[in-house]
């Protein structure tokens, strides 16, 4: 390993992929260090979602603008494919109580600029033929699109070594030493490393990192759980979210109309997990189905309740599932701040050390949070206002378990 580094980032992430590449483009020396390999934790246990449809305009909005802008030109940008779909996603409904609330939804969206569409349940299934008939409507947002989220941490991480990064998996970084308010040095399974910068981009695992520094960071941990099946006729070329999911946006529970009875569900109570349900199909045709959502702390291990809540819940909402044969299940830990928005901004007490963690929403925001950490280290104008990502703000506060988004 090189033992010296103008910048060390740390996590093998979407955010840490996006800050190395961002950071080589601007002509610093970079390291990145993956514990395990890229996409290892919470990027590549996700259903590779990158969704506007629920950002609420402001600073949510804003940090995903700019790489909705970019899609079109993302994969010859960084000359790799990684299954990108830009066909829009929708959020089905099946009630006039909950088609109350999105006709709400639609001119809430409309009004912030967010391209939506109110669909009857034939249109809903015209783009979406999986639906079954019970389905009266959708919201459609021409915005959303899907990634394999694999490959695309590692077209940023290959993009990143073609402009002299060095990325190093299977290499932790056991212990940050510091004095006087300065990193020293980083010891790693292959030795002491030196950096001018650091980047810590751990994912939920963030806190831990910042405790060795002695800052006490407001990132929680949420476990979600996935199911996949064995490939299917193909039915979808958008991604999915059901009524279930809705309960948990805070975009939602703002509304005039809104009341949490019409989107809950039996099978949610008795299991004692929340249904965040969606689906996508994938370029092999396997589908992924989600998702348990749960405050188990920094357990990714999947349990019998989780996998039984998406394969009884979708099934019960998609009927075509029922005959779906079963592939595997995972289970992931997304962090999560109490504002939903993610810090990206200097540690506390620390001029050397850039904190870009917490993002419940990483495939959409991890590309332009490369951007600004790249700003902060390298200088310039930020590519968006930064102070809503600052350490400081205060809406930031200690994380509760079961904290809508």
């Amino acid at each position: 390993m090189t033992r010296s580094t103008d910048v060390l980032v740390i996590g093998g992430g979407i955010v840490g992929a996006a800050s190395a590449y961002h950071l080589a483009r601007r002509g610093a020396s970079v390291t990145l260090l993956e514990s395990e390999r890229l996409a290892f934790g919470a990027t590549g246990r996700n259903l590779g979602f990158i969704w506007a449809h629920t950002r609420r305009a402001g600073p949510e909005l804003d940090l995903v603008r700019p790489l909705i802008d970019e899609l079109p030109g993302l994969s010859n940008e960084l000359g790799a494919d990684f299954s990108l779909r830009t066909n829009g996603g929708l959020i089905y409904f099946s009630t006039e109580a909950q088609a109350e609330v999105m006709r709400e939804f639609v001119e809430r969206r409309t009004a912030d600029g967010v391209p939506m569409r109110l669909l009857d349940g034939h249109e809903a299934r015209a783009m979406a033929p999986i639906l079954p008939e019970t389905v009266i409507g959708a919201t459609y947002c021409s915005l959303d699109a899907q990634i394999d989220p694999a490959a695309y941490v590692r077209a940023f991480a290959a993009a990143a070594e073609r402009h002299g990064a060095r990325i190093v998996e299977g290499t932790s970084a056991r212990a940050i030493q510091s004095d006087g308010g300065r990193v020293t040095r980083i010891l790693t399974d292959d030795g002491p490393i030196t950096a001018g910068q650091v980047v810590l981009a751990g994912g939920a695992w963030n806190v831990f990192l910042a405790a060795q520094l002695g800052v006490d960071v407001p990132i929680g941990p949420m476990r979600l759980q996935i199911v996949q099946t064995e490939p299917m006729q193909p039915r979808t070329d958008v991604i999915l979210y059901g009524p279930a999911a809705v309960k948990q946006y805070a975009i939602f529970r703002e509304l005039s109309t809104y009341r949490p009875e019409p989107f809950e569900t039996e099978l949610e109570e008795r299991l004692g997990l929340a249904l965040l349900e969606s689906a996508c199909q994938k370029s092999d045709g396997s589908y992924l189905l989600g998702i348990a959502m749960d405050y188990r702390g920094f357990d990714w291990r999947p349990d019998l309740a989780g996998v039984s809540l998406v394969a009884e819940g979708m099934a019960a909402a998609i009927p075509a599932f029922r005959g779906a044969r079963f592939a595997r299940a995972w289970a992931g830990v997304l962090p999560m701040t109490s504002d939903s928005l993610p810090i990206i901004d200097r540690l506390p007490g620390f001029d050397d050390v850039v904190l870009a963690g917490g993002h419940i929403f990483g495939n959409a925001a991890g590309p332009t949070t490369g951007r600004l950490v790249a700003d902060l280290i390298c200088g310039g104008p930020p590519v968006i206002d930064p102070a809503p990502f600052r350490f400081d703000r205060p809406t930031l506060e200690p994380v509760a378990a079961g904290s809508t988004w």
